[in-house]
């Protein structure tokens, strides 16, 4: 029989872009990848989310909040309609995935059990930093949270956070770790006829305070005269005080600036993989992250990464050292002098192939999504997914 997913994403922000990431990816890989039937119920508030592909395999489910409540900041009416989602639709269903953890969400997964005791709850936990030293002090100030019986399996992103959740009365052993993945197949460019150019790239909302890209350029104008040859690709969104804050940043740094292409925002993947493609080095200057899809994406690519400590995954998705294939820094402008000064004599050709190696061997989604499938048969719920 065919195995059902249900995965819930309620929150305001909800649109297409999320389709891909990893709170639309897990029903998308385990329907592509694993023949599941995979339903995504989102928060309708920003309007009807649409893809063809995506749709192909995953039905999309509108849960209704009308405009007015939104108006009128009614947040328990919300709280409601997804009470009622859940109520009717957990009978349908094998697996729930809900995201984060918290009371509401444990309410939920009690309900999804009450409505159907054979369904597998399943709670993402998407933590960064703050929130797993939130939990740590939780257990030293008074002993922790209660142990949540109705969620039968979580997931975090960073390996070294498994060990430390499930010593914790909260989580006790339902802690297993899945990273965040992508979808190589859908990266549908050929790299035999692209040719890679000497061009730093670097992907992201360019301007804004988590992305800090002024510590990029900081760097390249101290640089500015042994860049030589090399272009500089910033690709994304900008905000206007970055705007004017480059301009007038770059007004004594005439060779830099014309080395620096400003694409703007690029929805078509197509063309955004065709800049990976032929970009050599990539750099992510954030203060801080979650755990970036940019990094996979650049490395799928066979570019050389270049990081700071902005996420706690960093070590497990970059590989340092002589035998590596990357390079972590700090926050600070020294740091990525000091790598980018480098860059001509680290074989990041060859280095970024390693990467491109390792990333398509390790968060690939069909890889992923199988894995998951297997924490689901081996969950200590005995249902009709077993």
């Amino acid at each position: 029989m065919q195995k059902r997913i249900l995965t819930m994403f309620w929150y305001d922000d909800a649109g297409e872009v999320h389709l891909y990431k990893d709170v639309g990816g897990i029903p998308y890989a385990l329907a592509k990848y694993c023949g599941w039937k995979a339903t995504f119920a989102y928060n309708d508030a920003n309007g009807v989310i649409h893809n063809e592909d995506y749709e192909r395999y995953v039905k999309l489910d509108r849960i209704r909040f009308p405009k007015i409540l939104e108006k009128l900041k009614l947040r328990y009416i919300k709280y409601f309609q997804v009470i009622k989602y859940v109520y009717f639709n957990a009978p349908k269903y094998d697996v729930i995935n809900f995201y984060h953890c918290h009371r509401f969400i444990n309410f939920l997964c009690w309900l999804a059990k009450k409505r159907n005791p054979d369904i597998i709850t399943y709670v993402k936990l998407d933590m960064g930093k703050a929130g797993f030293e939130k939990e740590m002090k939780k257990q030293k100030c008074n002993g922790g949270e209660k142990h949540r019986d109705n969620t039968d399996l979580f997931t975090v992103e960073t390996k070294k956070y498994v060990d430390p959740l499930n010593d914790l009365n909260k989580f006790k052993n339902k802690v297993k770790y899945l990273p965040n993945g992508f979808f190589s197949d859908l990266a549908d460019v050929d790299l035999s006829k692209i040719k890679k150019e000497k061009i730093i790239l670097t992907v992201g909302r360019i301007g804004t305070y988590p992305k800090n890209t002024e510590l990029l350029i900081e760097s390249l104008i101290e640089l500015e005269n042994d860049l030589k040859d090399w272009k500089v690709y910033l690709v994304g969104p900008m905000t206007e005080d970055f705007k004017i804050w480059l301009n007038n940043r770059l007004v004594d740094h005439s060779k830099l600036k014309n080395k620096i292409v400003i694409t703007g925002n690029i929805t078509d993947k197509k063309e955004l993989y065709q800049i990976y493609a032929k970009s050599s080095i990539f750099v992510l200057p954030s203060r801080y992250e979650g755990f970036p899809l940019v990094i996979q994406e650049a490395m799928h690519f066979a570019c050389y990464p270049i990081i700071t400590n902005c996420f706690p995954a960093a070590d497990e998705v970059i590989r340092t050292g002589k035998n590596g294939f990357g390079d972590i820094v700090n926050q600070s402008e020294n740091n990525l002098n000091n790598v980018l000064k480098s860059i001509e004599i680290i074989n990041y050709l060859e280095k970024g192939q390693k990467a491109a190696e390792f990333v398509n061997e390790t968060f690939d989604w069909e890889i992923l999504a199988k894995k998951l499938e297997n924490y689901f048969l081996n969950s200590k719920t005995t249902g009709s997914i077993m």
